[in-house]
């Protein structure tokens, strides 16, 4: 058995550290070069799917290693790594300790006894194993590496959130913690919440980055039990309210917990992502003793981020600033990261952002055929559009109304254009009248339902589109906009970012073509401007190709205000609906 071959393996491994050469790969980087040991690769993949994460502790050059490492297309599978010409003791120590794990819980692959030893020394309890040995592949047999399924790498992701920004508080200037004291923080807890019960009900059945429980709420039996829920002697619930010095972000948060005398249960923690990387999740969490849960992941947050939060303060009332400006309305469609944008850009808003649906697949507005398509009265019924596609009728209305009233509108288009998941359905017509962009992860759910992809080869039509076609389609979207907004309502388009991140540098061509075209119908239409992320933005304010830090978000946001300070208009207010 191999719990009999690696009897120094006793504990649950959580990360396993890799050494390089003649670990990862035979012979020495530096020297006679390299044979890459597709075991040792399949042994990186299958541990990272099983939510063990992999980091490297190598003596080598930091750019040569990292060029060889992708090479074989596992870099981005490591988190943390060190690779330097200096001592690894210190170096896997240190490691540990940013990931906030225990040195029991890790295992350090290494062919050199010294380097074994050494790391021992300074991390005292760390499992070791001897690289060197032919049978290294059969720890992936041991209980103590069978892990837990995270086929989707959610676990992975959350480690590239500590390490990015660990990154940035290294490179930068003003530390997020900085930044986040600068901030004036308050949050205000409502534990009157049978009176807020929509917004109990939205925030629980809508969120999904930051909540932490993913108990929903949808039905009328489901309903019942939370009202039931709240009535428990000892339940403490509350609605979680933040303001900041450049806004209100109004009610972002619910939790209902009940302490006895055996501990805390934890029944719902639930947060929009409007506050993610503020530290608000993380300070309830601390406000209410750290109570002990199960958390249910995906999440984009951990709730031992930032250690002790001291730049929150807990108020009865808010008390309005000297600078609160006037109201205004925004319309914004796009990721739910760019509720980040809205929140320091108005207080009015409609937020056609991508979101879970009742059964928790992804639905998304920042879709040509949900700002294209017909409002035809047919559509209220359609069992594609709301099922298939996962959007409304309703919201498709909604969506023109907002456009026609609002005072300022955002869109971030980007999604459908490298999309090879294009359909039509519906009508009258053979194949369709109505487009949709379906997004991946629901297409593979939708594909996993027999009955729902059975639903979907009968009503959808796959369109092969070229690069050009789609392009079209999103310059359709614009001018649609553009024809339904007041004359004087702003329009604001963001670029796709192309000069930062991984999976800009595999999409160039494509972010380039739809800026090309979003700068062209900018500068053929009034009161329209697009705003250059890559240019707007510091390297360092990249979170990656697609996501930016909190102060990335607040230049993105200062950009749209002070175009309203130059159009003589008053600058739209700082806080969120």
């Amino acid at each position: 058995m191999a719990e009999q071959h690696f009897e120094t393996v006793k504990a649950q491994v959580k990360l396993v550290i890799w050494d390089l050469d003649e670990t990862l790969w035979r012979g020495t980087l530096s020297e006679e070069g390299i044979q890459p040991v597709q075991a040792h690769l399949d042994m990186v993949r299958t541990l990272v799917d099983r939510g063990i994460m992999c980091s490297i502790c190598s003596k080598n050059d930091f750019a040569q290693a990292r060029a060889a490492v992708e090479s074989l297309g596992i870099w981005d599978l490591f988190v943390f790594p060190h690779i330097a010409w200096s001592p690894k003791g210190q170096a896997i120590a240190q490691m540990i300790d940013e990931m906030g794990l225990r040195a029991e819980n890790v295992l350090f692959l290494d062919d050199n006894h010294l380097n074994l030893e050494e790391s021992l020394f300074f991390s005292p309890g760390l499992m070791t194993v001897d690289a060197s040995r032919a049978d290294l592949p059969a720890l992936l047999d041991l209980p103590q590496l069978q892990g837990k399924d995270d086929r989707s790498h959610s676990r992975l992701a959350q480690y590239k959130v500590m390490e990015q920004k660990k990154d940035e508080r290294e490179n930068s200037g003003l530390t997020n913690a900085d930044f986040l004291r600068q901030s004036q923080i308050k949050i205000r807890i409502i534990t009157d919440v049978e009176n807020h019960m929509d917004r109990v009900l939205e925030i629980l059945n809508r969120t999904n980055q930051l909540n932490f429980t993913k108990v929903r709420a949808n039905t009328p039996e489901e309903r019942k039990a939370l009202e039931a829920l709240l009535a428990v002697s000892g339940m403490h619930a509350g609605l979680v309210e933040v303001q900041d010095r450049y806004g209100d972000y109004g009610v972002v948060g619910f939790f209902c917990v009940r302490t006895k005398f055996s501990g805390t249960t934890v029944h719902h923690f639930a947060f929009s992502c409007r506050t993610l990387n503020m530290g608000v999740e993380q300070w309830v969490w601390q406000h209410l003793n750290r109570p002990e849960f199960d958390v249910v992941g995906p999440v984009a947050s951990k709730l031992t981020d930032h250690g002790e939060i001291d730049w929150i303060t807990e108020v009865t009332d808010f008390e309005s600033g000297s600078n609160q400006l006037e109201e205004r309305r925004l319309c914004l469609v796009g990721g739910c990261d760019l509720l980040q944008v809205s929140f320091y850009c108005g207080t009015n808003r409609d937020e056609f952002v991508n979101k879970p649906d009742d059964q928790g697949m992804l639905v998304r507005h920042d879709d040509v055929g949900f700002i294209l398509n017909p409002r035809d009265k047919s559509l209220k019924h359609s069992y594609a559009l709301r099922h298939l596609v996962g959007q409304s009728y309703e919201d498709m209305l909604a969506f023109d109304r907002s456009v026609r009233e609002s005072d300022l509108i955002l869109l971030s288009l980007y999604f459908s254009v490298p999309s090879d998941l294009f359909f039509t359905y519906g009508g009258k017509a053979w194949g369709g009248e109505y487009w949709a962009t379906i997004p991946p992860r629901r297409f593979k759910k939708l594909m996993k339902d027999p009955e729902l992809a059975a639903r979907f080869a009968k009503e959808m039509y796959h369109r092969r589109l070229t690069l050009d076609e789609r392009l079209d389609l999103t310059r359709l979207c614009l001018e649609r906009v553009d024809g339904l907004r007041r004359a004087d309502s702003p329009l604001f388009i963001l670029s796709a970012v192309s000069d930062h991140g991984e999976q800009a540098e595999r999409t160039r061509d494509i972010r380039l073509s739809y800026n090309a075209m979003c700068r062209d119908f900018c500068a053929a239409t009034p009161n329209s401007h697009f705003i250059d992320v890559d240019s707007l933005l510091a390297p360092e304010e990249f979170v990656d190709s697609d996501h930016y830090t909190r102060t990335g978000y607040f230049k993105i946001a200062e950009f749209v205000n002070s175009y309203a300070r130059t159009a003589g208009q008053t600058a739209l207010p700082d806080r969120a609906a």
